[in-house]
Order: structure tokens, then C-alpha cells, then sequence
């Protein structure tokens, strides 16, 4: 991949992005289903633990086997669980900032959630110098894309747990 590709990239799921951010906001807004906090601990936890078990065992040998010590590939979904975990905090964080903006606050501190990791394995591990499928990449151009990356990912999190949580809310008349 290159610089061009990546800004490209970043683009077009800052796009995706958007879509859902207005979709969302729509579709989640007071009165905020009863089960949603209990949804989005549980699916952002379920799913960064997928997520982080995919990729390590998908791209440990041609990327993260490169910057990691081999002990963390079998860490890999408990650091994704706790990283998913966050979901809960970061709500409650949004629900007291606004009411109104609470979806798009709590995508953009999803986003911002990517920001220390990212910092870490560019800076920290030298990821753009050793994960084949990012070398030479402009570490702007990663970070950015990392942003929009974990926007996209607490999209779905945050639509997956809002119909879990109505489901839930139906089930027990609420």
C-alpha cells in the first residue's frame, strides 16, 4: 500500500463513517434504550477480542510478528476484549457531554481510541518499517486512517448493541 492509497482509504470510510454517524444519530437518541450500556460492554468487548484474534493469527508473520514479542499473540484477544470494553465508558462519557450530539461524541472518542495504540506501533515498534503490508507509509496517513478505522468499527458495535438492546428492552415491556 501507498501514501496515495492510505489517504484514499482514510477517505473513503471517513464517508462510511459519516453515513452512519447521521444514521445512528437518528436511530439512537433519548430515551436511550434501558440494555444499551450492557450491549455496547458486551459486543465491544466480543468484538475487539474477534477482531484482535483475526488479525494477529491472520497477519502475525508478514506484520505484527515483526513488532510484538511472540508471547502477545496469544494475549492478543484479552487485549482486544479490554480495548472493546471501553465501549461502556465511553458512553457514559457521551450521555453526560450531550444528550442531542451523544452518538457522534461517543464515535469520535472510538475514533480517538485508536490514537494510543497507533502511536505506540508506529512510533514505539516501527510498524510502517516492518509490517510488509504498510512499509513506507507517511505515519499522517496511518494515524488518520486509524482514526476513521475505529469510528467505523464503534458504528457497527454501537448499531449491532442499539438492536440488542431495543430487542432486550421489548422482551422485558420496557
Amino acid at each position: 500500500m501507498t501514501t496515495a492509497q492510505m489517504w484514499s482509504v482514510a477517505a473513503s470510510v471517513a464517508a462510511i463513517d459519516l453515513l452512519f454517524a447521521v444514521l445512528l444519530t437518528r436511530w439512537i437518541r433519548p430515551p436511550w434504550p434501558l440494555g444499551l450500556p450492557a450491549a455496547l460492554l458486551a459486543l465491544g468487548t466480543l468484538c475487539f477480542a474477534a477482531l484482535f484474534t483475526w488479525a494477529f493469527r491472520t497477519f502475525w508473520d508478514n506484520c505484527y510478528g515483526g513488532v510484538l514479542p511472540g508471547w502477545f499473540r496469544t494475549v492478543a484477544p484479552l487485549v482486544g476484549g479490554v480495548l472493546g470494553s471501553l465501549g461502556w465508558g465511553m458512553w457514559w462519557v457521551a450521555r453526560r457531554i450531550s444528550d442531542r450530539w451523544c452518538v457522534p461524541v461517543f464515535l469520535s472518542l472510538g475514533a480517538l481510541e485508536s490514537v494510543p495504540g497507533h502511536i505506540n506501533a508506529i512510533y514505539g515498534r516501527g510498524l510502517l518499517s516492518h509490517c510488509v503490508p504498510v512499509l513506507g507509509i507517511t505515519p499522517l496517513s496511518a494515524m488518520v486512517f486509524g482514526l476513521f478505522e475505529f469510528a467505523l468499527y464503534w458504528s457497527v458495535i454501537l448499531a449491532w448493541a442499539g438492536l440488542v438492546a431495543r430487542g432486550s428492552d421489548v422482551s422485558r415491556g420496557a
